[in-house]
């Protein structure tokens, strides 16, 4: 064999190896299925068995590259889409084809922009934007599509507020070392509706599906604390700790720090006019406000639903920059569409669901023992 023919033989060997690899790569992604939890905007939560759709993994590109770069879910422990921008628009078109003058019309839709956080076993986190995600979740309940958008235009019905989006997916079987489960069961207090944990370390809102028996399961969480949030009928009970992620420094908070956050509180932009700082936990580099806020009507189905309000139990962060106090970003703890007639629920804190640890079983009740000793803060009303 001559040089070209050796030249050709090579090219072709190491095109058929790179395209088989490719293959097998999207293959195993086509056939890659997992369990998983899957957490939208609107709070509604669903586990299942998720799958991708289409010929490749997930893929997104990475803040500040011009590259590609696709993960296997068994390489995933959780995937988070994070509003990057969000805005009311004015609907338009052009003028005429192929010239830049465009002419409005009347009425205003939503627009958001995301950017997806995927956080992997060996502890790394890519931050980017995603390309064509499309998933199915397969449940109890059946079968069903899920998207992870890079832009959502909503309609002229619609208000900010009133899109739902895929917020969170955890990999429940992947984790890293130190990493664990948090479960438990609550008693004395009601059914149970639903719970939620904030994570300290990484600034994330989990939720995860309870049982008619009024036991949760968060399946396997990362690494750190997670102060957790209990709704049930009557009740809503919150862990509210002073920890901080570990890489936020500052010092602790001092007397009149409420008071000055609660001056510039009002001047923060939301969709509730009726809001409260409840208590205030964490240091002057990272203070944990906790809000109650509701307004008296919201949009459901295409009405509005009469007699009946939304409330929100929110964390606030915020950062000391002498010689204002400066706002962060807001997490949803629970959202809550009370309907008229539904009883108002009483909210209490309780050290027990301070800084819970990955692999705790806590055993939520009432009671008068040291551990589950509970404080009234409010009625949510």
């Amino acid at each position: 064999m001559n040089a070209w023919g050796k030249l050709r033989h090579w090219t072709f060997l190491v095109g058929y190896c790179i395209f088989n690899a490719i293959f097998a790569f999207h293959a195993h992604a086509i056939d890659e299925t997992v369990r998983a939890v899957v957490t939208q905007s609107d709070g509604a939560v669903m586990s299942g068995d998720l799958r991708m759709i289409g010929p490749r993994p997930l893929t997104l590109v990475p803040s500040g590259q011009d590259r590609q770069q696709m993960f296997l879910f068994s390489d995933i422990v959780s995937i988070d889409q994070q509003i990057e921008t969000s805005s009311m628009e004015r609907p338009w078109t052009f003028k005429e084809a192929g010239k830049e003058e465009k002419v409005y019309s009347d009425g205003q839709y939503p627009l958001l922009n995301f950017k997806t956080l995927v956080t992997l076993v060996n502890g790394t986190v890519v931050t980017g934007h995603v390309i064509s995600v499309v998933m199915t979740l397969k449940s109890d309940q059946g079968q069903q599509k899920l998207f992870l958008h890079r832009q959502i235009k909503g309609t002229l019905e619609q208000q900010l507020g009133d899109v739902v989006f895929v917020s969170n997916i955890r990999m429940t079987a992947n984790t890293l070392a130190g990493g664990g489960s948090i479960k438990g069961s609550v008693d004395g207090f009601g059914s149970l509706v639903s719970v939620t944990a904030f994570d300290n370390e990484r600034q994330q809102i989990l939720t995860t599906q309870v049982t008619k028996d009024n036991r949760f399961d968060f399946g396997t969480v990362l690494p750190g604390t997670y102060d957790l949030c209990v709704l049930t009928d009557t009740h809503v009970l919150t862990g509210h700790s002073d920890v901080t992620p570990h890489d936020i420094a500052g010092d602790k908070l001092m007397e009149g720090d409420l008071a000055a956050i609660n001056l510039k509180f009002p001047l923060a932009d939301d969709f509730f006019n009726d809001r409260w700082i409840l208590r205030l936990r964490g240091t002057r580099g990272f203070a944990k406000a906790l809000v109650y806020k509701r307004r008296s009507e919201y949009y459901e189905s295409e009405k509005w639903t009469p007699g009946g309000f939304l409330w929100h139990l929110e964390i606030w962060s915020w950062h000391f920059a002498d010689p204002d106090w400066k706002i962060d970003r807001r997490y949803i703890l629970i959202r809550h569409k009370q309907q008229g007639g539904e009883k108002d629920r009483k909210l209490m804190y309780g050290k027990t669901l301070d800084a819970v640890t990955p692999g705790s079983t806590l055993h939520i009740q009432a009671g008068t023992g040291q551990d589950e000793e509970w404080h009234f803060i409010r009625d949510l009303k």
